[in-house]
């Protein structure tokens, strides 16, 4: 069956000219990512050179169908653009209009005398356009984006489809732009590039909502403040922890509850402002302070936590008291303030990760209530064997308050076999935050 070049060209003109309006009014009304809206401006370039190029053709006009030809090929580097900028990188405007310039001035210094010559240098640039947004794409595969490998699927077909251009032009030459209208393959070619453009399309628009979820989890599921995971998400991954405890049997667990000692009075004396910040500093404490796989998260208010897979008592006590004294020291002073918040710190520990983490955040949670009645800037510990009870809670003897000696267990460095669930969250806010589904 043979194709009708101008049925066609009119189909490629009429779906470029659609789908970039409709990308741009989507861009327009709701502001979500550039990528949309520059897909958008690239589709319009790209009908625009369509129609150049069919009106020079009629014409059999040389100079116009380059220019034509520029277009498209500035449509092509406005998706490289767009797709960089999508994944963070920016690009200097000169790699944007370089191509298209340096199209025309072959043409017009007599480089390209026949339209079989400006049709080899335009697929080539275009398929070079298409495979460098596919590497854009490729590279960064840390945010897992379901639609990101379909588009870098589509846009590697797209630039191999403009090279198989080249042994067509060389086999079955035009010669001239007024014979495209009676070229056996052109219609074939223009119609498998306009699928593909409509599909790519597509699969913009889902990368752009697929992302704006995204970072709607995660926005519901980090404190703004602190940028630690909220309530919601510590016991989320809680909850991915216990699914997988299968592959950890064995290994002790440990939880850890933190509470900053006074912090009412602190805002009341200096402000919610400095408030703040002391929470900030000490979300960045524990970050710093404890091991990469630790669960931690802000409970609410001044309240903090954080699941230590593969700790034992020993080891979570020991852990407890470097962010108790690392605190107390960078709190004494902030600003020139003498603020001199402090917290106390409740642990508990089982000596099997497949047990009841709720039951082990009561028990901490008793622990630490037992910190507070004990006089506060302490860490008290609760072994599996003792009740949740203030008048049984053992505080630890060397951790009784500042002044006192430093332990002398050593830390429990033995090695412990994590489970790394599947998550859709881009790279962790701060080291020792666990990723969140």
């Amino acid at each position: 069956m043979t194709l009708d070049m101008p049925t066609i060209s009119a189909v490629s003109i009429s779906v470029s000219a659609i789908l970039g309006l409709v990308l741009v009014f989507t861009w327009w009304r709701e502001r979500t990512s550039p990528l949309t809206g520059w897909w958008g401006v690239a589709l319009l370039l790209m009908g625009a050179g369509i129609i150049i190029a069919v009106v020079a053709s009629r014409n059999n006009d040389a100079d116009l169908n380059a220019f034509g030809q520029a277009w498209m090929i500035l449509s092509g580097a406005i998706m490289w653009m767009a797709v960089r900028q999508f994944e963070g990188r920016s690009l200097h405007p000169f790699w944007i209009v370089v191509w298209p310039i340096g199209l025309l001035i072959a043409q017009f210094s007599g480089f390209l005398p026949t339209f079989d010559e400006r049709l080899i240098l335009a697929c080539t640039v275009m398929a070079g356009l298409s495979l460098a947004a596919a590497l854009e794409l490729a590279w960064d595969g840390s945010e897992r984006l379901i639609s990101r490998w379909p588009a870098v699927i589509l846009l590697i077909a797209t630039g191999l489809g403009y090279l198989t251009w080249l042994p067509l032009t060389l086999t079955m030459p035009i010669r001239e732009a007024s014979l495209i209208f009676s070229s056996s393959w052109f219609p074939t070619v223009i119609l498998i590039v306009t699928l593909e453009r409509i599909a790519l399309a597509f699969v913009v628009l889902a990368m752009v909502k697929e992302r704006q979820e995204l970072k709607q989890r995660i926005d519901a599921l980090t404190d703004p403040l602190t940028g630690l995971p909220n309530r919601r998400a510590l016991f989320e991954a809680a909850e991915q922890l216990a699914e997988h405890s299968k592959y950890l049997k064995g290994d002790p667990i440990s939880v850890l509850v933190f509470d900053l000692d006074h912090f009412k009075k602190i805002n009341d004396t200096f402000g919610h402002r400095l408030g703040d910040r002391v929470l900030q500093l000490f979300a960045d404490t524990m970050s710093d302070k404890l091991a990469t796989g630790s669960i931690l998260g802000r409970l609410g208010g001044e309240e903090f936590a954080a699941i230590l897979p593969g700790a034992n008592l020993t080891t979570a006590a020991l852990t407890a008291e470097t962010v108790r004294s690392a605190f107390q020291m960078s709190a004494a002073i902030i600003d020139d303030l003498p603020v001199a918040c402090t917290v106390s710190v409740g642990a508990a520990s089982h000596d099997d990760i497949d047990c009841d983490l709720g039951t082990l955040f009561h028990r901490a949670d008793g622990a630490l209530y037992a910190a507070k009645s004990s006089g506060r800037n302490r860490v008290e510990i609760l072994s599996m064997h003792e009740t949740v009870c203030a008048n049984t809670a053992r505080a630890a003897p060397a951790m009784q308050d500042s002044d006192s000696p430093p332990l002398e267990t050593p830390l429990n460095t033995r090695h412990y076999r994590r489970a790394r669930p599947q998550t859709t969250l881009t790279p962790r806010p701060r080291r020792g935050v666990p990723p969140l589904s």
